[in-house]
């Protein structure tokens, strides 16, 4: 991790999804992790290989396992999640992973519907953004 101001840290993870622009997988400060946008990226090939949101939901989640490590934290520690979806109705496959991951204590959490957030051929179909609290 690198510092930047006081109390806050930025952190790139190797072998961690990797942006196309200088965008740090996640950013500690005031107490939280904030990982920046997290789609299900095969970590070898660094693109989203399949169509089908389970198997991309499975993608993000082993992503968000990944980042978080790196910053000393669990699954445990995520308070609130933001989900982007293609189709809504992409939900339930995705709630069949997310309870797989998070059990019977779940963080807070919000979906809506975008247009797009992949460049051109992206076959994203899920986006989410974490927050975690931060290990002391």
């Amino acid at each position: 991790m690198e510092s930047t101001r006081a109390g806050k840290e930025v952190f790139f993870v190797k072998d961690g999804q990797q942006h196309s622009s200088p965008i740090p997988e996640g950013v500690k400060a005031g107490g939280f992790i904030y990982l920046s946008a997290i789609r299900g990226i095969d970590s070898a090939t660094q693109r989203v290989e399949s169509d089908d949101p389970e198997v991309q939901s499975r993608a993000i989640f082993e992503v968000v396992k990944k980042t978080l490590a790196a910053a000393g934290a669990t699954l445990e520690d995520v308070v609130k999640v933001a989900c982007f979806f293609k189709d809504l109705d992409d939900r339930q496959q995705f709630n069949k992973v997310w309870s797989e991951n998070f059990g019977d204590k779940p963080p807070a959490r919000f979906a809506v519907q975008v247009s797009d957030f992949g460049g051109p051929g992206d076959k994203s179909k899920i986006l989410v953004d974490v927050t975690a609290l931060a290990p002391n």
